[in-house]
């Protein structure tokens, strides 16, 4: 290589780290000035911010688990949000203080992030909020759908009573009760134990024509397939589900029909029960609701 290849050479090599330097600075400083929108009073400067940093990785992990230990309830509650989405487990302590935070917002933030960072020590922390009837319906909510992220059996008891649950509101005001039902069967459906499974099973055995209701039913039909399609619980659960389906199946609600035949598709009938299953497809293949003939065909 002569003098002038290699003094080419050179300089195309500064000019490129030349290049990449001053892309690293301007990423850092646009990742400052993002950092700094978190704590914006204006909450669409801040979303756009956090939508922007989830981009950025894991290197922020440590200023945004400095932000979640503030004062300020907005600048935790997004920070709980950030952390969720950065899935460390080692944030799991600071979102579990959190829970006793004087704020529903942030309080329901930090139970949603416990769930994406596999929070499995707070899980009786989060029990506790979803058994709670004083609790704020979102916090509970957040708290429920945590606990079916992290699969725990020992908040069953919590889940059941949030199943269940019903309070008597006001004449003319709304009722968003459904929400903590349908987040408690989901979280149900994850965790899949027979106690889980006959629980859903009676559920979806309640009638009632409401949105709300018929949210829920649908909702606790998809949670029993997802709970008998682990294949873990015990011969007589899973009997009890597959029968609770099979009634959900004949269901007055459209949603709710399909809804069962798509779970009796995704689960393997227990012993003896196959041609009740056929007859049950056979049947939905038939069904004036489009979508229930649907999902018997898939």
């Amino acid at each position: 290589m002569n003098r002038r290849t290699v003094l080419i050479t050179v300089i195309v090599v500064l000019v490129a780290a030349g290049g990449y330097y001053l892309t690293y600075l301007q990423r850092v400083g646009k990742t400052a000035e993002l950092l700094a929108a978190i704590i914006a009073a204006d909450h669409k400067e801040a979303a756009q911010a956090m939508e922007q940093l989830g981009e950025r990785g894991v290197q922020l992990y440590p200023k945004v688990l400095d932000l979640a230990q503030g004062q300020d309830p907005d600048v935790k509650w997004r920070s709980a949000v950030m952390l969720g989405e950065l899935g460390r487990s080692s944030a799991a302590e600071v979102l579990s203080e959190m829970l006793d935070h004087p704020s529903a917002t942030v309080r329901a933030a930090g139970a949603q992030a416990l769930g994406r960072v596999n929070g499995q020590d707070a899980a009786a922390a989060l029990a506790r909020l979803v058994g709670n009837d004083a609790e704020e319906l979102v916090v509970r909510i957040s708290a429920a759908q945590a606990l079916g992220a992290l699969a725990a059996e020992e908040a069953v008891p919590q889940l059941k009573q949030a199943l269940v649950y019903q309070p008597i509101v006001a004449e003319g005001e709304p009722d968003n009760s459904w929400q903590l039902r349908v987040a408690a069967a989901g979280a149900l459906g994850a965790i899949g134990t027979a106690e889980a499974i006959d629980a859903l099973g009676e559920r979806v055995a309640t009638s009632g024509t409401e949105p709300g209701d018929i949210r829920e039913r649908t909702a606790v039909a998809y949670a029993l397939g997802d709970a008998l399609s682990k294949g873990a619980c015990e011969s007589g659960g899973a009997l009890r589900g597959f029968e609770a389906l099979v009634e959900a199946a004949r269901d007055e609600i459209g949603d709710v029909r399909m809804a069962a035949v798509d779970s009796l598709q995704r689960v393997s009938p227990p012993q003896g029960q196959d041609s009740k299953a056929d007859s049950v497809l056979e049947q939905a293949g038939r069904d004036p609701h489009y979508w229930v003939r649907q999902a018997a065909a898939e």
